[in-house]
């Protein structure tokens, strides 16, 4: 699912969805549907919106890499209890 669609489903034009998602025009959402790339707030609203259908990480690569340390970090820390 990406943006738009997201955005139709819900019956929401543009202008409509802007404030949903804590945007300020129907001119932000265009640039948002276009590109697929969003602020870290927008993001997680989005991923909350869409009840999860759209991952905050395919948005923004801030929360891309957030994730992936984590999921490093998780293995490392695995890996360390398993060695004891």
């Amino acid at each position: 699912m990406d943006i738009t669609a997201l955005r139709k489903e819900l019956g929401l034009s543009q202008e409509a969805f802007a404030p949903r998602v804590g945007l300020k025009s129907k001119g932000h959402v265009s640039t948002l549907e276009r590109t697929g790339v969003a602020s870290v707030r927008v993001a997680l609203q989005i991923e909350r919106l869409s009840g999860g259908r759209i991952k905050a990480a395919d948005l923004n690569p801030d929360i891309a890499l957030i994730e992936r340390f984590r999921a490093e970090a998780a293995n490392d820390d695995q890996s360390s209890a398993e060695a004891a």
